[in-house]
């Protein structure tokens, strides 16, 4: 879907109904305007982590408990950091 927006002596614009309906944006929601490849691109801030659920599609294993996520999350973005036999090649501060 398009809308075609007027920008004001202000430089502002107004959303139109039909576009805050299916964004389900409400008064006070906070959006973000990226500048990408010329192209303004307007994203709510407003989503909701449960709606993220099923994004990626169904994991390969089934689906993981809190403590699989916790434990594969320090395997693969804290390694470097929590393992002490390696020091001397650790990216971490002293």
């Amino acid at each position: 879907m398009f809308w075609e927006l007027t920008l004001s002596p202000k430089g502002q614009v107004t959303i139109p109904k039909e576009m805050r309906e299916a964004l389900n944006l409400r008064p006070g929601d906070q959006l973000i305007y990226s500048f990408i490849d010329g192209e303004v691109v307007v994203t709510p801030k407003n989503v909701d982590f449960n709606d993220l659920g099923g994004l990626l599609g169904k994991p390969p294993a089934g689906v993981a408990s809190l403590d699989e996520v916790d434990s594969s999350v320090l395997k693969a973005g804290g390694a470097n950091v929590v393992d002490t036999d390696d020091v001397a090649q650790s990216d971490a501060a002293a």
